[in-house]
Order: C-alpha cells, then sequence, then structure tokens
C-alpha cells in the first residue's frame, strides 16, 4: 500500500504511525480519525485506524474503518481480509468468510485469506472444510501458510500426528520457524508429550521473546500439568495477546482495560482500592471468583465488575465487596488504585496446588434454594442428579466436549432417581424426545427460570449430585460444594488438569476422562458405576 501527501498530512501521517509503532494505540486511534475527519480519502490512515482499533478490541469500530478502506481502494486485498477478521470477533461468521473469499478472488494466493478462512472453519468447526480449503490452496501454491492451515484442520479432526507432519511441511519451507513451533507444541499436546511441547515453546520464545503468543500457549501446558508458578508467569501474556483482546475478553471498555496492572504480587495488592474485572466466559469468573475472599481479606477495598447474571449469587457470597454490572457508567478510574483481571489473581495466590483450599465459597440466598426445594417438591426415594451434557462455544471445541442426551440419560437411569435438566439454553424438544423411551422424565425449565447463576445455583443446592461434561456448570456446582461427576474429554483445556483426579478448585468435582478421543462410553459407564455405588438407602 502507499499513497502519496501533501506535506503536512505527511507529518500528521508520521506522528500518528510513531504511536502506533510505540504501543501508544489511544493516541494513535486519535490521530487517525483526525487525519480522516481532514482528508476523508486517506486510504492509509482508514487501514491502519481499523488495525489499532484490532489491537484495542475494538471490533466493531475496525469493521467500519476497514469498509471504509475498501470504499477508497475496492480492490485492496489487505483490508478485505482485515474486515473478516474484524466480523469474525462481532460473530458474523458468514460475512467474514466472503470477505476472506473476496481477498482470495482478487488474490489467489493471499496468506493472511488462506490463514483466516481455515481459523474462521475450524473455529466454527466445521475442520473438513478447513481441510478442503487448505488442500485447494496448496494446489495454487505450497506455502507455510497452507500447510499451516492443513494442520490446524486436522488436528481439529484429532489427526494429530498427521498435523505434525502438515506442521513440519510449513517448518520447512518457512524462513521463520516461530509459528511453527507453537503449532507443534499444540499438536502435542493432545498427544501427552508435554515436555516435547514446552521445550519448543522454549524455542519459540527465545526466538521471539517480545511476542507473548509462544507465552501464552506455554501457559496452557503449564498450567494443564499443575505448574502454577510458572503457568500463573505466562498467563499474564494473554493481555497482549491480539487475537484474545479482540474477543472482549474483559468486561470493560478497551480504555480500562488497557490499564490493568499485571505481574502482581501480593504486596502490590495489600491495602489499595482494588478494580477487579471479570473476564472470559462465565464459568471462568466463578472459578477466578474462589480467589475474591484472598483479595478481600488484604485490600482496602474491592470493587468487583462481573457478568450481570452472577451478581446476585457474587453479591450474596462476598457482601464485603461491591459487584456491579460490566453496563456501569459510573465507574470512574480514578477512585481506584489497580485494575485487576480476576484471572492475574491467580499469579498472588495460587502458585502451588497446596495453595487451592477447593472447598465451597458460593451460596445463594436462603429464601432461592427455599423456593427451588418447594418447587422441586418431596425427595425421590434415590437420588436427584442434575444433568448437563453439552458445552462451550464456536471455537472451544464444542463438539469434542459435549454428547447427545440420549447417549447419556439411558445409561445413569435408575429405580428412584430422578433426573433434572441443568443444561443452557432451550433444550425442551431434545428433553422430550428422551422422555418418551424413559421410564421417569428428565425434568426440565424454561431457560429463563436457570439464567441467572443465583436461580441454577439454587436449583443445584436441592441436588444430591450432578453429572455433566466440561461447561460453567462444572464450576458452579464445584463453587457450592456439591457433588460432581465431571466427564472430560481426552484432550481437556487447562482447567481440568491432565491427568488429576479431581480438579484443583473444588475437591468436589471428580473427573471421568475419556481413555481415547471420542471414547465416551467407558466414561459414561465409570460415571453409572458411581451413581450406583452413591445411591443411599431407599427414602421412605
Amino acid at each position: 500500500m502507499s499513497q502519496d501527501f501533501p506535506t503536512s498530512l505527511a507529518a500528521d501521517m508520521e506522528a500518528a504511525v510513531a504511536h502506533d509503532r510505540a504501543g501508544r494505540l489511544e493516541e494513535a486511534e486519535r490521530r487517525y480519525a483526525e487525519i480522516l475527519a481532514r482528508e476523508a480519502d486517506t486510504l492509509a490512515a482508514a487501514f491502519n485506524l481499523g488495525l489499532v482499533q484490532l489491537r484495542r478490541g475494538r471490533p466493531e469500530a475496525a469493521e467500519a474503518s476497514f469498509a471504509r478502506a475498501l470504499q477508497i481502494a475496492p480492490a485492496y486485498a489487505n483490508a478485505m481480509v482485515n474486515r473478516g477478521t474484524a466480523l469474525k470477533a462481532l460473530n458474523r461468521p458468514a460475512e467474514a468468510e466472503a470477505c476472506y473469499r473476496g481477498a482470495l478472488a482478487l488474490e489467489p494466493g493471499h496468506a493472511a485469506a488462506i490463514r483466516n478462512l481455515g481459523i474462521l472453519f475450524n473455529l466454527l468447526e466445521r475442520h473438513q472444510d478447513a481441510l478442503e480449503a487448505a488442500d485447494l490452496a496448496l494446489t495454487v501454491a505450497g506455502t507455510p501458510e497452507s500447510f499451516i492451515a492443513r494442520g490446524d484442520a486436522l488436528y481439529g479432526l484429532g489427526r494429530f500426528e498427521d498435523a505434525l507432519a502438515s506442521y513440519a511441511e510449513a517448518g520447512n519451507l518457512s524462513p521463520d520457524p516461530y509459528e511453527t513451533l507453537i503449532k507443534a507444541a499444540i499438536a502435542r499436546t493432545p498427544l501427552r508429550q508435554y515436555p516435547q511441547a514446552l521445550a519448543l515453546l522454549e524455542e519459540a520464545v527465545a526466538l521471539r521473546p517480545e511476542n507473548p503468543l509462544a507465552y501464552f500457549q506455554r501457559a496452557s501446558i503449564r498450567l494443564l500439568t499443575c505448574d502454577f508458578a510458572g503457568g500463573w508467569r505466562d498467563y499474564e501474556f494473554r493481555w497482549r495477546n491480539a487475537l484474545f483482546n479482540a474477543s472482549s475478553a474483559a468486561m470493560v471498555s478497551p480504555q480500562v482495560r488497557e490499564s490493568l496492572a499485571l505481574n502482581l504480587g501480593i504486596d502490590d495488592v495489600r491495602g489499595r482500592r482494588v478494580l477487579l474485572v471479570g473476564e472470559q466466559g462465565i464459568g471462568d469468573q466463578v472459578m477466578f471468583a474462589s480467589m475474591i475472599p484472598d483479595l478481600a481479606a488484604v485490600a482496602a477495598s474491592v470493587t468487583c465488575v462481573c457478568d450481570s447474571r452472577l451478581l446476585g449469587l457474587f453479591s450474596n457470597s462476598f457482601p464485603a465487596v461491591r459487584f456491579v454490572d460490566p453496563g456501569a457508567t459510573n465507574l470512574s478510574r480514578s477512585a481506584f488504585d489497580l485494575v485487576v483481571a480476576m484471572g492475574s489473581l491467580g499469579r498472588i495466590f495460587r502458585n502451588r496446588i497446596e495453595d487451592f483450599p477447593g472447598t465451597a465459597y458460593l451460596r445463594p440466598r436462603e429464601d432461592v434454594v427455599a423456593r427451588w426445594a418447594a418447587r422441586l417438591g418431596a425427595r425421590p426415594k434415590g437420588l436427584r442428579i442434575g444433568l448437563s451434557w453439552r458445552g462451550g462455544t464456536p471455537g472451544t471445541s464444542a463438539s469434542q466436549r459435549s454428547l447427545a442426551l440420549a447417549r447419556l440419560a439411558p445409561r445413569l437411569e435408575a429405580p428412584g432417581d430422578e433426573f433434572v435438566s441443568l443444561q443452557y439454553g432451550d433444550v425442551s424438544a431434545e428433553v422430550a424426545a428422551v422422555n418418551a423411551g424413559l421410564a421417569r422424565e428428565i425434568r426440565v425449565f424454561l431457560p429463563g427460570d436457570i439464567d441467572d447463576y443465583e436461580e441454577l445455583a439454587g436449583l443445584i443446592a436441592n441436588l444430591d449430585l450432578v453429572v455433566s461434561v466440561q461447561t460453567s456448570v462444572v464450576h458452579l456446582t464445584g463453587a457450592l460444594g456439591t457433588e460432581c461427576r465431571v466427564m472430560v474429554p481426552y484432550n481437556p483445556i487447562w482447567r481440568y488438569t491432565a491427568n488429576a483426579a479431581t480438579m484443583p478448585w473444588y475437591r468436589s468435582a471428580r473427573i471421568f476422562r475419556q481413555p481415547e478421543p471420542e471414547g465416551w462410553d467407558p466414561v459414561i459407564e465409570s460415571v453409572a458405576e458411581t451413581l450406583r455405588a452413591s445411591r443411599p438407602p431407599a427414602r421412605t
């Protein structure tokens, strides 16, 4: 991209680019916007503005900036690719796909378009489509990017050895092995080759010590293998990862997010006024909330921004802490000494396995529990068991960590037991189809009844135990101290550890792991066996 500028405009662009390169993103964004306000057809300003907005976690603004760049230069493939990335972050996958394909129509070998199309398909768990797209790209040119895209698709299909081979091909062709080292490390993880994976990441860190990606991936493996001290140190690099930020990972504005304090120790928070920021999914916020009492015990005050569905439950559980909705407009940065992300508390309070109490820390109001007790009615003769069988969202391996209710329910059914659906979303039709073949129907409630997590907690508090795949229900159940049987896929996420029998966060959560990919039957049978052993003498 090149563009000739008048002298004054060139000076303004030079200043904006200098701020951009120095990481002063708010100032760079302001200056690019000012240039566009004066000279609406300045392609470089529109394009660079979009890139800065992506880095600041503002995909909606970025999408508008790239659209503006394309109005100026409709055949600008790079703007088309980056507009697709912004649309992907906005959960508009069909439009994102159209942008990537449009860029490839302009430049058939466009590396970033090839890669991002594969990333999008893998995010949507369309791994076969991703493989076909990569193979098609390889017929155009055997580029490192095409082999990486192919490896990513193979990884998504569970063909880990084949994925390693594709990453090796990419490494052979690439003058810079940084990304292929990281990809190979990720592919070795489900093969349980943890030392080899960490060694590859060490190489990547040595190559680019300033790049956050290798640290972030190393954090996952270290936490998975219970190296908490090393894992939390690396985990702080998540905030320098553009994809992590673009996914709106923190529930505050980009301006507040840019003031997050990182790499903290206990002396940094002692006696300070802390704004604690919820991040990632609702299950992560429940899990990280186990450290709120630790923080409240040493800080002068704690105000926490959390998912609105957690406000009631958290407020009742931690009365010394003020909880506010993410949409709150009355938060002044000047009212706090530190802004801290929830996940950063691990580095302060959970560096050894002995630092995890594993005990209950959440409690719904007594009237909520009582209302659910009345609604559920008389206790069954056997166990009252909660079920959750589907977990995750696009990009979190939802298909690998989920199973059909029809596959689960009959294996767990026993005379005298009562099953209650804890599954999020409207699953009434799915449950009704399964109930047609059961002697005792699974009970199901409308989403509006249990979307608020204090209501869901009140329901779980009336259960004997919960059976669940890896999803937020596990975290809530463990945080309440209720027994949980967790069915974990062969390649678990780090929160469930590599091979422990229980979760460090919750001693009441017992893990049952797939012995091989897609091997749910042995897991279901093992859980069913523990339920048979757990049944109390018949209630009268």
